[in-house]
């Protein structure tokens, strides 16, 4: 009895700890094996007689989880040996080690030795004799659940005996394989690491396509995985779980890195400081069949809803709100006014921009440096989290920094739908607004192209928004130049708001209009018509100095026709007016004065006048597209609609890209038809052709 508690106690000592051990790993088996013996010659007993014999192994297996391929297992063993007259027992504990090789998905191959003691009995015999014994075995086993595995396999074992080996042979076995880990937290996937950066929520809706963060994810289980899903989930800020990946198959060993990203509400727009609140990372798989689930608490960081870092400039796009409600009442007071107004020669995204910036000077409108939030510096550290203020914040404190007043100026332009963009500068940020025109229309229209962009086959105007107090023209003419700079040194950038969209969408701070106190309409008219008019004679004194000296030395009526449309591209119909007719009398055959006066009998809505002086060009110049188009925008104002049909139909025919330009010819009478007959009042093609 002696030698079995030594060999109970041998067994036990590796069993109990492993056993308890294994509640908690899914790496711990219990195996079960009903063997069959067959003894090989050279030992005693089978000398006797005693070679076919029969009996049950019981294991507990560990698999190490760093050298996954390595496992210690504890061995208990009873085995039945008939031979003529008599049975022998053998009883043996041990333990043993090996390695476990991957054969397949399923499929796997136990290679192990072991050596422990053993304690035999006779029948009818009172002794009990007991030496080592050692062996080795290997089992090849099937998974057919995560916690039940078939296995079958062959084994060697030798029992010492004092002279000779007392019995030794092969087995063979066929068994149960039970992994004894609680499968109800089961985690056997390694989260090798979790990064996730602040939220801003300023972003919120770039979080949908966009990660702020990733898990890497190891798969420790045995078997291939599949369906891996990972979700990420934060209680208060989202609906439900956003789907973060599905992964089809993770083989044993492989990793997967997932990206983390979120569908967050507007909740997220009330937070106005940082703040830490909890998260889950949800994962999911399936393993040989079964379905396994668990998550993993996080924190997440939210910053304030001001806050933004520069590590991209287009990312400033999410501040300008064009929808916010003070916005817009704001803009479209102002624009509405502007286009009462009209002067319909000087281009309406101009116009409307000028009256714009006027107001906000009006308004009483600050450039202020913020000392703790600074684009100077804070533009050079990408990660460094500037305060950025909405436009309704901007409007209602009535100062801000540089990005402050261009993500105002942007918002005011854009919700009465004229494009923007931000301008980047080392340590600086302004702006510029589109007039919707190309390269071309800007050279027939304007004087200095130097003072404009060109992008994207597109007319910008750049603008300083910090020098609101110096006036619009000035805001504009230094803009300029600080783009001709920096641009010829290859260090300025334009960042169209509508493409910086596709990726950050716009944002706006939940809440109705703020009440705002306006300037009076009459000081906004006044500083607007005084801006306008500089403006004017700014572009129009050099062109005119220089047509007064050419005609001085050779007037002619061509000469006198392009000087009049000199006059009317800017609203000066009466000098244009005198210059068209000094034309037609020095040349009554010459019908481009002839279509000029009539653009401006047009303008001012005398459309009997315009269509008499329309015909007298037609007559020296039948077939005309230009003509022809002119008459048919005259007689649609005049709602004689059959006969617009047909002249469109012919323009149509002569000229199809002048017919384009005056689709709305071609609309049915109706409110939208007449609507769109708005268009005709803008005439951008004045005749400048020779004699």
């Amino acid at each position: 009895m002696k030698v079995f508690n030594k060999i109970s106690t041998i067994f036990l000592l590796f069993i109990l700890p492993v056993a308890t051990y294994s509640q908690m790993n899914e790496n711990t088996s219990l195996q079960l094996y009903p063997t069959f013996n067959m003894g090989l010659g050279g030992s005693q007993i089978v000398d006797l007689g005693a070679t076919i014999g029969g009996g049950a192994n019981l294991k507990i297996q560990h698999l190490f989880e760093s050298l996954p391929f390595l496992f210690i297992e504890g061995d208990l063993n009873i085995t039945a040996i008939p031979y003529p007259g008599n049975n022998l027992t053998l009883i043996s504990g041990g333990i043993g080690a090996g390695v476990n090789l991957k054969l397949a998905n399923r499929m796997s191959l136990d290679i192990g030795a072991h050596s422990g003691w053993y304690f035999g009995l006779v029948s009818g015999k009172q002794d009990v004799f007991s030496n080592p014994y050692f062996g080795g075995n290997a089992n090849f086993h099937f998974d057919l659940t995560p916690s039940i595995t078939l296995s079958a396999g062959a084994g060697y074992n030798y029992y010492l005996y004092p002279e000779e080996a007392l019995y030794h042979g092969i087995s063979f076995s066929l068994g149960t394989v039970f992994r004894l880990g609680s499968t109800k937290n089961r985690s056997e996937l390694d989260i090798e690491s979790i990064e996730i950066d602040p939220v801003f929520p300023i972003l919120y809706e770039y979080y949908s396509e966009n990660p702020f963060g990733n898990i890497i994810i190891r798969n420790t289980e045995r078997n291939t995985i599949t369906d891996l899903t990972v979700s990420f989930y934060v209680d208060q800020y989202m609906e439900q779980p956003v789907e973060c990946a599905v992964i089809p198959s993770l083989h044993s060993g492989e990793t997967a890195e997932v990206d983390l990203k979120a569908f967050f509400t507007t909740g997220v727009l009330n937070l106005t400081d940082t703040s830490k609140v909890s998260t889950e990372i949800q994962i999911s798989y399936n393993l040989l069949g079964k379905q396994i689930s668990y998550s993993t608490p996080q924190t997440v960081k939210i910053m304030g809803r001001n806050s933004m870092t520069w590590d991209d400039d287009r990312k400033a796009a999410s501040f300008v709100s064009p929808k916010d409600p003070t916005v817009q009442l704001f803009a479209r007071n102002t624009a509405g006014v502007i286009r009462e107004l009209g002067q319909n020669a000087i281009n309406l995204n101009l116009r409307i921009a000028l009256g714009i910036f006027e107001t906000l000077e009006l308004y009483g409108m600050n450039y202020v440096i913020d000392p703790a939030s600074s684009y100077i510096e804070l533009s050079e550290n990408a990660n460094a989290v500037d305060f950025l203020q909405f436009p309704s914040q901007t409007l209602t404190f009535r100062a801000g920094d540089c990005d402050d007043l261009s993500i105002l100026a942007t918002s005011l332009l854009e919700s009465v739908g004229i494009e923007t963009a931000f301008i980047t500068i080392p340590g600086h940020i302004y702006m510029a607004f589109s007039l919707g025109i190309s390269k071309e229309e800007a050279r027939r229209t304007f004087t200095n192209l130097d003072e404009f962009i060109f992008y994207n086959d597109t007319t910008w105007i750049p603008v300083e928004i910090t020098l609101l107090s110096d006036g619009f023209l000035e805001a504009w003419k230094y803009g300029a130049r600080e783009w001709r700079e920096y641009n010829g040194l290859g260090r300025a950038e334009i960042f169209p708001l509508h493409e910086a969209w596709q990726e950050y969408k716009a944002a706006t701070v939940p809440g109705g209009a703020l009440p705002l106190l306006f300037p009076s309409q009459e000081h906004m008219i006044s500083n607007y018509n005084e801006s306008l008019e500089i403006f004017i004679e700014r572009e129009l004194e050099p062109r005119v100095v220089e047509f007064r000296e050419k005609l001085r030395k050779n007037d002619t009526a061509r000469l006198r026709n392009s000087f009049g449309v000199l006059y009317a591209k800017y609203g000066k119909y009466d000098e244009a007016e005198a210059q068209f007719n000094a034309a037609i009398r020095k040349a009554p055959d010459f019908a481009a004065p002839m279509i000029n006066l009539g653009n401006i009998l047009f303008l001012r809505e005398q459309l009997d006048g315009a269509l008499e002086m329309y015909s007298k060009a037609e007559h020296l110049k039948p077939d005309s597209p230009t003509i022809i188009a002119a008459i048919a925008k005259t007689r649609y104002e005049m709602e004689q609609y059959e006969t617009v049909r047909n002249l469109y139909q012919d323009l149509q025919i002569k000229a199809p890209d002048l017919a384009a330009q005056y689709a709305y010819l071609n609309n049915e009478v109706s409110a939208v038809g007449r609507a769109s007959a708005a268009r005709a009042a803008i005439v951008t093609d004045w005749e400048e052709e020779e004699e």
